[in-house]
């Protein structure tokens, strides 16, 4: 079965006061039983999607509920909607055609769907919503040329894909939730924090000040300033990376507005130490040793075990003064949830999607 040999597009809804909504929902495409019926949000797909708003009370008569692509692939398998790489090529060689839609993890979108995602465009203009929710990776990347929605779901991003910006938080689709029920309390969680966003426009950040590359006397300015001076009740956040069977850096946040990271490894450099000079390292670890081994000094951690064995059989550090661990603590809150730092800064924070920043993986991004 082709892609074509489907019935006529499913509508989408619209606000009933049809004044602009604070929420829209943005679909991946219909699945069979929304193509038989010619509905949005029908059968077990729309029964999940019904549960999920009735826990959280949202009256989805003033949402706007719509597709990224608005007809059902073959098997339901988005990858029909795109071109793979090697046709792509084919193809232009011999025309002029080039898809002005960002790559996908599938390929390049085909050229008879760019009026799906301007028809989305349209619509999301007309409702001025203050945020839409991204419910799939289709949706995820129609909205801003983004994929793998269990990467950035949970987080507040830009529309970058429509002619104006609107806020966009991607969560699990609704039949990627009947697939695995594991996925219902993370995107109640994902809804829940939209919810919250949706009476302004706006996106709110904090302004940070971030140490990176310091001098060691910045190592005493930075503890003069924030840890002797700051407030005792606030405790001390530390976390290592570790590569190659050693510790790569160490950072420091005595709050949610400032913190240092102290580098050892330094791939520029042609040894790829960081501190080029020998007695500057070992001043660097003379003053971690001091604050960590500090008992006054209040801290936290995220799985300090982890941490804590290494600084102390890698550098003979015996960290003291830890009074939370972030990772231990949500294991006793919600034992049969992720503990990752991650996915605990899109649950509780507004924070970004932070391992994206690296390049880890071209597919996490727009090229």
């Amino acid at each position: 079965m082709s892609e074509h040999a489907v019935l006529k597009p499913v509508s989408s809804q619209k606000p009933q006061n049809d004044l602009q909504c604070k929420i829209a929902f943005v679909f991946d495409f219909p699945t069979n039983d929304e193509a038989r019926l010619g509905k949005i949000m029908t059968g077990s797909v729309g029964r999940m999607f019904a549960q999920l708003v009735e826990i959280l009370d949202i009256g989805v008569e003033n949402c706007l509920l719509t597709y990224a692509i608005s007809t059902k692939p073959a098997q339901e398998n988005p990858a029909h909607f795109f071109h793979n790489r090697a046709d792509y090529k084919a193809q232009c060689k011999t025309t002029d055609w080039r898809s002005k839609y960002s790559v996908s993890g599938f390929g390049y979108l085909k050229e008879d769907k760019e009026k799906d995602i301007e028809r989305l465009a349209n619509e999301l203009s007309a409702a001025q919503p203050n945020i839409i929710i991204a419910m799939g990776g289709l949706a995820l990347w129609a909205l801003t040329g983004l994929d793998k929605v269990g990467t950035y779901r949970g987080t507040i991003l830009n529309s970058t894909n429509l002619s104006e910006d609107i806020k966009v938080l991607p969560t699990y689709s609704p039949s990627a939730i009947v697939r695995n029920y594991d996925f219902r309390p993370i995107a109640l969680a994902d809804i829940k924090k939209a919810l919250l966003e949706s009476d302004s426009k706006e996106i709110t950040t904090i302004e940070r000040e971030l140490w990176i590359e310091p001098t060691i006397e910045d190592l005493q300015k930075f503890e003069d300033k924030f840890i002797r001076g700051g407030n005792s009740d606030v405790p001390l956040s530390f976390d290592i990376e570790t590569a190659s069977g050693d510790i790569t850096c160490i950072g420091f946040a005595p709050s949610d507005r400032v913190a240092i990271v102290i580098p050892f490894r330094d791939d520029r450099q042609t040894l790829k130490n960081y501190w080029t000079a020998y007695g500057d390292e070992l001043k660097a670890w003379a003053w971690i040793k001091r604050i960590l081994e500090n008992d006054k000094i209040v801290k936290v951690a995220q799985n300090q075990t982890y941490d804590v064995s290494w600084l102390k059989y890698k550098k003979g550090i015996t960290v003291a003064g830890i009074v939370h661990d972030t990772m231990h603590a949500q294991h006793s809150l919600q034992p049969e949830q992720q503990k990752g730092l991650g996915y605990l800064g899109s649950i509780y924070t507004n924070e970004g999607a932070w391992k994206t920043m690296a390049k880890f993986s071209k597919s996490t991004r727009k090229e």
